[in-house]
This record gives C-alpha cells, structure tokens and sequence, in this order.
C-alpha cells in the first residue's frame, strides 16, 4: 500500500520519514549546492517568496513580467501581487519554454522574465540569463517543483536574480519556501514576521499525521481508504461535464493576509536541514525509472520526460493520458494517490485561447508519486497499478 494521500503541497507527506531517522544531522540550508554562494531568505511558502522577490527587486506598477503560459496559477498570482501585468509567452507540450516567442513579447515595460523548470528538468537558463543581461532585464527563476535538481548545466536556482523554492513540495512540511538571491542583486533587508501561535498548533497537528498515516497502513486500512476515496469520485463525476477552463481552486490564490511577509518557522528550517539532498536526489530518480520502464509499451501513453538527464532530481512521474481524470479515479481505487496536474485556470489574466498546448497540459498531465520515502514494496505497488490501469484503459 501507498503509504500517505497527499504527495504535493498540503499536509505533511514526509515529516514522519524525517522524524524516523531517515534524514542526516542539521546543516544550514546555506550548504546546499542550489543555495551555496546565494543569500536565502526563508518564507512562509513559495508564492510567499515569488512575492517577495517582486517586492525586493522593484517589480511593481506599469511594468511587465513575460510568464510562462504554462503554469499553476498560485505564483501567477503572486507576481500579480506586485501589480505588474503579466504577459504570457509559449511553453511547448514537452513543457519546453518557447524563447523565441518570449524574447518577441518585450516590450518598453517589459521589467523581467519568470521560468519555471517543470517536475525538475532544467530550461535553457545560460542563452535566458545572456539575453535578460543584454536586455537589462531581472531573471526570476521558479524552482518550486525542482529542489536539489541542477541539471545537466548545474544551473537549475543559480542563474536567476532570484529564486523561488517550495520545501513542502519535496520535503512535505505543511509550510516552507525559500527564496534565493544573486550576490549582484540589490537588496535590502525584508520585515518578515514570524509565523504566530496559529501556525504552531497547525505544525504541532501537522506532525501528528504521519504517524496516523502509517498507523492506518500497518492496520492494512489505509489503501482502501484510498480506493474508497476514488470510487466515490468515479461516481459523483459519472456523466459531469467539465467547463472548458475551470477555475483554480480558492486556495491557490495569493492571500496578503496569510501569505506576505511571513518567514519560514525555525522548526521547518531544522526539519529541512536534516535532509539529504544526494540521497533524496538517488532514491527519486530509482523510483522515476522503474515506473518508466513500466510504461514501455502501452499504448495511448506516453511519459512527458521519457529521458533522466543527469542532475534531475523529479518531483512526480508525469504522463501525458487522453482521459486522465477517469485514470487518476482509477488510480486511487487501487490505493494510489495519482494527481490531475494543475487542472485549474488562473482566470483573468491569460487568455488561455491563445495558448494550446499549456491548455492541452493541464488536461492530459497526470502524475505518480517518486518521492524518497516510497519503499521496494510501494513502488512495486505502483507499478503494478499502472499495469492494470492502462492495460483496463486500452482494453
């Protein structure tokens, strides 16, 4: 059985892995190799930081930031936060950044570019950075998905004027982002405020979890649960017809209130700080190759990364599926939680129109959890569910 329901965002998937031992002694986040060399500023999350940045770097009214027209709403809304207009560009189906068509939409207000390196694999960040310098325009680098990822140019957090981290996203603490700076940045000291008693019961509850979570799998509870979850779903949806661009949901949206100006609790950074970045990076990658091996094949799908390139560290095992939200139903009735990729739209500041293929992304992407606390028997588990699956989906 899959061990825990939630493997982005949300509430902690990976506390109780940390907590067992799993992890390595306390060292400053400042050590690992995205961050050395850098000034880091722990925040509350990572749109907290995607915030933040704008906020530092004078990104602000009657200005321009060229974005990718892929994306996942939550740090669209915080860069609209700053109130600069957003302009999207291309993001191919292999979630390629267009740079042509991005270079093309500079404008006299263009003030800087943002990129996100999808699932952990690096964008071409040396011919960006040469062309923003040239421009004089600021990079902003959104490495959300990509902790401990460098890529094959080890560039992937350490080209941009800044950039933006998600600690729960890789790690599962409820809360957590960072927000990284170029030694050439200009920067003055932020007034953060620490998170207060609201956020230290919510972390206090938050630990709790894993310990449910791995109570209710010993009792052989946990899979059906899962499964039950999914069958009431397949249910519910039968004959349901979504809108052409649904919504994101509300929570996704930037919140002044929860979201700015607030640090990363001293208790995630120490959590944080136990990790192992070389050992997160190797037990993800075995995992990302056994699930695409196990694809080989089938027909109707196809893995959106079917190479690893050296230095990747993934952050799901994504596929691109015809019928994915019948699949991702299908998934969870057989224990594992699958994830409908950023299904909803950040309505109101694209026109999703003019962007097919980050449309066509956001509903064909469905994702399989990688991460590092998945032993030989769930990913074994895993596999065998996307046999059946798939091989039920083709039938």
């Amino acid at each position: 059985m899959v061990t825990r329901p939630r493997y982005c965002g949300g509430p902690s998937v990976e506390l109780g892995y940390w907590l067992g031992g799993q992890g390595t002694p306390f060292q400053p986040l400042e050590t690992w190799p995205q961050l050395q060399g850098r000034r880091v500023i722990g925040t509350y999350r990572g749109r907290s930081a995607a915030a933040l940045a704008c906020r530092l770097l004078g990104v602000g009214e009657g200005q321009e930031v060229l974005f990718p027209s892929y994306n996942c709403g939550t740090e669209l809304d915080a860069v609209l936060h700053s109130g600069a207009r957003v302009v999207a560009y291309r993001v191919s189906r292999r979630c390629e950044i267009d740079l042509e068509d991005l270079m093309a939409r500079k404008s006299s207000r263009t003030r800087a570019v943002y990129v996100i390196h999808y699932f952990g694999w690096e964008q071409p960040m040396a011919e960006l950075r040469r062309w923003c310098d040239d421009s004089g325009l600021l990079l902003l680098e959104d490495c959300a998905l990509a902790l401990f990822s460098s890529g094959p140019s080890n560039s992937v957090g350490r080209a941009g004027d800044a950039s933006i981290f998600s600690l729960s996203k890789t790690l599962g603490s409820w809360h957590g982002g960072l927000l990284s700076m170029s030694g050439s940045s200009v920067v003055r000291e932020p007034n953060l405020v620490s998170p207060g008693i609201q956020t230290l019961w919510t972390e206090f509850r938050t630990s709790l979890r894993p310990l449910v979570y791995t109570g209710l799998e010993r009792l052989r509870i946990y899979g059906p649960l899962i499964s039950v979850r999914g069958r009431l779903r397949k249910c519910r949806d039968i004959g349901a017809q979504d809108a052409e661009f649904p919504p994101m949901p509300k929570s996704y949206y930037f919140n002044p209130d929860a979201d700015a100006d607030r640090s990363l609790h001293t208790r995630i950074r120490a959590l944080a700080g136990a990790a192992s970045p070389d050992a997160v990076l190797n037990r993800r990658r075995a995992n990302y190759a056994r699930l695409a091996k196990t694809i080989e094949g089938h027909p109707g799908v196809e893995a959106l990364y079917p190479e690893l390139p050296r230095g990747v560290c993934p952050l799901h095992f994504p596929i691109r599926v015809s019928n994915r939200d019948a699949l991702v139903r299908e998934f969870e009735i057989r224990g594992v939680p699958a994830i409908a990729w950023w299904k909803g739209f950040h309505l109101g500041a694209i026109d999703w129109a003019n962007f097919a293929e980050a449309c066509q992304l956001k509903r064909d992407i469905l994702c399989l959890p990688v991460h590092q606390g998945l032993d030989g028997e769930h990913v074994e588990h895993i596999c065998s569910a996307i046999s059946d699956v798939l091989k039920t989906a083709t039938c």
